[in-house]
C-alpha cells in the first residue's frame, strides 16, 4: 500500500475536554443559531473528555460508529451528528463523506457535558479531515481560528465552544447572534482548581437539554435570572483574577440553585433533582459551615453534583464524602488545557476516568 493511502494519513484525531459551567446559559434567543440568552463561563476539564476519528471515504453516505453502535447517514438522517457533519461541509464548501468513530471517557447524557465534548472533538476532527490540516496554526491561515472553530462546534452543541479552549472560558451571548463571542479569560496555570464530580445516576437524564432550554421561557423566574447574570459573570471575573475560592463558591452555587429553580417553574417543569442531590446539597453546607469541607457545588441539567474547590484540598474533600457516603461513585477532575487535534487513527492508549 502506498504510504499516503494508509488509513492513518488521511484520518485525524482530536481530544476534546468537558467543560464545568460556573455560570450556566440557560434558555436561547435562537435554537437553531445556538444564541444564548444569557453570558455564561466555565472552566475546561482535564479526565473528562471524548476522543473521535473522523476520515474521509468513498461514496455519499456518512458513518457514525459510538458505544458499539453504528449508524448511517442514508438510514438515519436527521441524527445530530449528520446534520452537524452537514454544517460543516456546507461553511467549509467541502463535499466529502465521512467516518467517525468516538467513545466518552466519562458517562454519557447525566449532566457532565458530554455534548461539550463530543462536539467539539466532532467539529476539530472533522475540520481537520476535510481540510487535510491539523496544525492550529494552518488551520488559522485557513480562517479557522480557534474562536471560529469555536462557534462552529456550539452550533452543534452551545456548550461545545466553551470545549475548544483550556483554563477560564467566557462565552458572551451578544446583541445579537453574529455578536457572540468565545473567548479564554484565564489559562488553566492561572489557578489550580478541582472537579469533584459525584455521581448520583448514570443514566441518562429524562429531558434533554435542548427541550429544557426552550422550557425557560415559560418561568416567572427567568426574567429576574437574565436580568443579574452581568453582575454574577463580573463577580466570577474578579474572583477568578483574586483567586477568591470563598466569593467564587457562593456565586456558583447561587447561579446552579436558580437555574434549576428556573427549570422547575418553567413551562413545562423540568426537574433534575433526585432525593439524593437535595440531601447530598444540605450535607456540602452543612459541614462547610461546620469547617470541615473546603469545597462549593454545582450541578448542570441533571442529578450529578460537581464540588469544586482548590487542587491541594482534593484528598480531604474526597476522603470526607467517602466517610460519609460510602457508596458514593466519584470521579476526581481538574482544571485543563483544552483540546488537541493529530492525524492519525483512534489512540487506544486513552483510558476511562476510573470512579473513587
Amino acid at each position: 500500500m502506498n504510504d499516503l493511502m494508509k488509513p492513518e494519513n488521511y484520518s485525524f484525531t482530536a481530544t476534546a475536554p468537558s467543560n464545568i459551567a460556573f455560570i450556566k446559559y440557560w434558555g436561547k434567543r435562537d435554537a437553531e443559531l445556538q444564541w444564548p440568552a444569557n453570558d455564561s463561563l466555565s472552566m475546561t476539564l482535564s479526565a473528562c473528555k471524548t476522543i473521535t476519528t473522523v476520515k474521509r471515504i468513498d461514496g455519499d453516505r456518512d458513518v457514525f460508529h459510538f458505544a458499539g453502535v453504528t449508524v448511517s447517514s442514508d438510514v438515519e438522517p436527521s441524527h445530530k451528528v449528520f446534520r452537524h457533519l452537514q454544517f460543516l461541509r456546507k461553511e467549509l464548501n467541502i463535499a466529502r463523506a465521512l467516518e467517525v468513530e468516538s467513545r466518552n471517557l466519562f458517562p454519557t447524557g447525566c449532566g457532565v457535558a458530554s455534548s461539550a465534548s463530543g462536539f467539539a472533538a466532532l467539529t476539530l476532527a472533522t475540520v481537520a479531515a476535510l481540510t487535510g490540516h491539523h496544525e492550529w496554526g494552518q488551520l488559522s491561515v485557513l480562517g479557522l481560528s480557534r474562536e471560529r472553530l469555536a462557534h462552529l462546534a456550539r452550533r452543534g452543541s452551545g456548550s461545545a465552544g466553551r470545549s475548544m479552549f483550556g483554563g477560564f472560558v467566557h462565552w458572551a451571548a451578544g446583541q445579537s447572534a453574529d455578536a457572540q463571542k468565545i473567548e479564554q479569560i484565564a489559562p488553566a496555570s492561572h489557578w489550580q482548581l478541582a472537579d469533584i464530580v459525584v455521581i448520583l445516576s448514570d443514566k441518562e437524564k429524562h429531558t434533554s437539554s435542548t427541550n429544557a432550554h426552550q422550557a425557560a421561557w415559560g418561568s416567572p423566574l427567568f426574567p429576574a435570572r437574565l436580568a443579574g447574570a452581568p453582575s454574577r459573570i463580573e463577580a466570577i471575573f474578579s474572583d477568578i483574577k483574586e483567586h477568591n475560592i470563598e466569593s467564587l463558591g457562593q456565586e456558583i452555587e447561587n447561579d446552579a440553585l436558580e437555574m434549576h429553580a428556573v427549570a422547575m417553574t418553567g413551562t413545562p417543569q423540568v426537574n433534575y433533582f433526585l432525593p439524593e442531590t437535595t440531601k447530598f446539597i444540605a450535607w456540602v453546607r452543612s459541614e462547610r459551615l461546620a469547617g470541615n469541607l473546603p469545597a462549593w457545588f454545582t450541578i448542570d441539567a441533571g442529578p450529578n453534583i460537581h464540588l469544586i474547590c482548590e487542587s491541594r484540598n482534593v484528598a480531604l474533600i474526597t476522603a470526607k464524602i467517602k466517610s460519609t457516603w460510602p457508596k458514593s461513585q466519584l470521579i476526581i477532575d481538574k482544571i485543563g488545557d483544552g483540546p488537541t487535534l493529530k492525524q492519525g487513527l483512534l489512540s487506544e492508549s486513552h483510558s476511562e476516568v476510573h470512579y473513587v
